[in-house]
């Protein structure tokens, strides 16, 4: 299992519909409203590292999302 975490920044006004985009997508396991230069982090287990690309095309699908920063394990 390989952990990713992804800070992500929206458009003003969007962050509730991104909010409820990125908690439906696959293999998302939490999802946190923040303060700071982020607006949401979202935590995901994926199987392989394989699925990375899709995990972070499927939270740039969410409305309002302007950039991501990814972390993952290692």
């Amino acid at each position: 299992m390989v952990v990713v975490i992804v800070l992500i920044q929206v458009k003003a006004g969007t962050i509730g519909s991104a909010f409820d985009a990125i908690e439906k997508v696959k293999d998302i396991q939490h999802v946190h409203m923040v303060t700071g230069p982020y607006d949401i982090i979202a935590y995901a287990d994926i199987p392989v590292k394989a699925g990375f690309r899709r995990l972070v095309e499927a939270i740039h699908d969410a409305p309002g999302v302007e950039r991501t920063e990814t972390c993952m394990s290692i």
